[in-house]
């Protein structure tokens, strides 16, 4: 892979010091190409199991995006749902729910729930879901999508972790991500939380996310027009 001197985590870092947020249009640029590949590992049989912002390379000139550290990857079986792998991959703030309490078989529904993290984070220029530790990661997810319960998410209660989780944290109604920022469209908003999905196989897939409807909004104005090259 040749040489990229920015990834996304300094490129936010950047916008954010500079207060010049990413449009809906570099949002949506960057996010069709991040679908793509992520679609193309999944269907190669390949889960990234660590996709977070440092790990995804940008060309500012060009305007590309490129998906890199393939330390954790995992190859996986396409003819069958999950399969049993370690519990202890992705970086803690983009780490899906079901690894968090402790799910033996996964599957690369994981990888979409980073891509959701990803996405909401390049909208509002700041982590969605910053805890410490496990426990805490539950709980900053739990704030804000509200308690998962067996309707939700059937199988919820059998994972090794729900009794804990249950135990720690008073339940607060199921939401799915609340009420929409002002800056986000409906379409983009669905999008987010056909991601951010509590049940890994109701989670939305990189191929379906990228026929969804937002792709296909028009906001009136290119990236270029907006001044920016992504």
């Amino acid at each position: 892979m040749e040489y990229l001197e920015n990834d996304l985590e300094r490129l936010m870092g950047l916008r954010k010091r500079t207060h010049t947020p990413f449009t809906l249009s570099e949002v949506k640029r960057l996010m069709r190409q991040l679908l793509e590949g992520v679609a193309f590992l999944h269907d190669n049989g390949v889960m990234h199991r660590d996709l977070k912002p440092s790990n995804i390379l940008v060309d500012e000139r060009k305007g590309e995006l490129k998906i890199c550290d393939f330390g954790l990857s995992r190859c996986f079986d396409r003819t069958k749902a999950t399969g049993r792998y370690t519990q202890r991959v992705v970086t803690l703030w983009y780490r899906a729910p079901e690894l968090l309490l402790g799910a033996e078989e996964y599957s690369c529904a994981i990888d979409m729930w980073s891509v959701g993290c990803i996405m909401a984070e390049l909208l509002v220029n700041q982590v969605l879901f910053q805890g410490s530790c496990e426990i805490r990661q539950l709980l900053s997810i739990y704030m804000v999508l509200g308690s998962p319960n067996d309707v939700a998410w059937p199988g919820f209660s059998s994972l090794p972790g729900s009794g804990v989780f249950l135990q720690h944290f008073v339940e607060r109604p199921y939401n799915l991500l609340g009420s929409k920022p002002p800056m986000v469209t409906e379409h983009c908003f669905d999008l987010i939380k056909r991601l951010l999905t509590y049940d890994p196989e109701k989670r939305i897939t990189a191929k379906e996310a990228l026929h969804h409807d937002w792709f296909n909004e028009y906001y009136g104005f290119s990236a270029a027009k907006e001044g920016s090259t992504l």
